[in-house]
């Protein structure tokens, strides 16, 4: 008898009590309910822990990588200039201090870039980013003198005060001689940037020069040895590569990934596992062959002036300033120390730069003055970084180029002496590599 049947004798009722095997029967026809609110809560829970996770993790890389960036920096010399500076005058400290805030660059067409405008007390850049050179005089019909060159003729490291063209001008002032003297020099520039700028001011400057003097040599042979070309202006391959890639910048992309530190990082860690960013080093075969074809490219350039010169009637000069690498110059311990530090981060530069003095030294022109040897009778320190020197190396070079000025003809255009017909140079050599930034 089953128990059910058993219950309702027992107790007189008509009620049927079921089986265990019925209940469990019912248990497995009815699945359990779902709690999806539960179930989603959790899971955006993890997908918020992971996601923060992860965006902390890449944010943490992306600043290990911004500070490694900041540490690692291959092709600056400028570690060496400040701590320089710390034994230097008040005055150069007060440059320092806003150096970083000047250090800013505007575009300006045709010459690529010109210094942002800045107004500080050791440093001021006017709005057409040009420095400001003291004790000139530009009114009235005072004799004008138009400088050009790169940083040393702008003035990295000294204040306004140190320039060579505020050095020279205040040789005329003390000379009884006011003169307007314009520093158009910028950082970075070659022969062929300040050849165009010179065209610039010809074209649209009321007021025209009798001395135009350009200050060269060291980024004709820096630029030539960065991007493996002559006639290019500095960082000639990132400008390349960025404009070339910049109508793809413009597309919805991930694009901006590659701009990343994260990315630049990596890219630069391959780059060192598999040599790619060490450029080959060349030949005595190949640096004879480039520094020939920079002082051919220059001389172009001074062909070119001259005409200009005729023209406009003023007497250009030109001068291939000292350099570290170059000159017979007695180092002191510290110069000594600065050397061998250049030999590291620009490994074979130095043959490039005295190959292409060479060919300026064996040259003959009577507008172009070799200078690298200026400086080899002075024994006490002058050299800050292997190019810009201390305000006793700048007076040494406003002296020397009041000496020219003042005492060789300043009627018109100089003598252009006869020159070969040049063909183009090569735009490049046939071992060119990119290098890095």
């Amino acid at each position: 008898m089953s128990q059910s049947i058993i219950a309702a004798g027992q107790g007189g009722s008509a009620s049927i009590t079921p089986l265990a095997s019925d209940r469990e029967s019912n248990l497995l026809a009815e699945p359990p309910r779902t709690k999806y609110a539960d179930v989603m809560r959790s899971f955006l829970l993890r997908f918020c822990v992971a996601v923060t996770i992860g965006v902390t993790c890449l944010a943490a890389v992306e600043l290990f990588s911004y500070l490694i960036s900041l540490h690692n920096q291959p092709n600056s010399m400028e570690p060496d200039v400040r701590a320089k500076a710390i034994q230097g005058s008040a005055r150069e400290h007060e440059y320092w201090k806003e150096h970083a805030a000047a250090n800013k660059v505007q575009y300006r067409a045709y010459v690529l870039w010109r210094g942002a405008p800045f107004h500080g007390s050791a440093i001021s850049i006017d709005e057409e980013g040009l420095r400001r050179t003291v004790h000139t005089r530009c009114d009235g019909d005072n004799f004008t003198i138009w400088m050009f060159g790169d940083s040393t003729m702008w003035g990295t490291g000294a204040p306004d005060e140190e320039t060579i063209p505020s050095l020279l001008a205040g040789n005329y002032e003390r000379a009884g001689k006011p003169s307007c003297i314009v520093n158009y020099a910028e950082k970075g520039w070659t022969s062929t940037q300040e050849l165009i700028a010179l065209i610039e001011e010809l074209k649209h400057n009321e007021r025209k020069p009798q001395v135009v003097l350009f200050y060269d040599g060291g980024s004709e042979a820096f630029a030539a040895w960065q991007n493996r070309r002559i006639d290019v202006h500095n960082n000639y391959l990132g400008f390349k590569k960025y404009l070339e890639g910049w109508e793809e910048e413009q597309r919805a992309g991930f694009g901006y990934l590659r701009r990343t530190n994260t990315f630049r990082h990596l890219r630069a860690l391959a780059e060192d596992l598999t040599g790619k960013h060490q450029s080959p080093q060349l030949s005595e075969a190949e640096v004879k062959m480039m520094a020939a074809a920079i002082m051919q490219n220059y001389l172009q350039n001074m062909d070119l002036i001259h005409l200009l010169a005729t023209r406009y009637g003023f007497r250009p000069v030109f001068v291939w300033y000292p350099n570290l690498l170059v000159g017979d110059k007695q180092l002191t311990s510290a110069e000594s120390a600065l050397r061998k530090r250049v030999d590291k981060v620009y490994p074979g530069m130095d043959a490039i730069y005295r190959a292409a003095y060479e060919q300026c030294r064996d040259t003959s022109r009577l507008d172009l003055y070799y200078w690298a040897d200026i400086f080899d009778a002075t024994r006490t320190e002058l050299y800050k970084d292997m190019a810009h020197v201390n305000a006793a190396g700048n007076q040494i070079v406003a002296d020397r180029l009041f000496a020219v000025v003042e005492h060789s003809p300043r009627s018109g255009a100089a003598p252009n002496p006869p020159s070969p017909s040049y063909s183009r140079p090569s735009a490049h050599l046939s071992t060119q590599t990119k290098t890095p930034l």
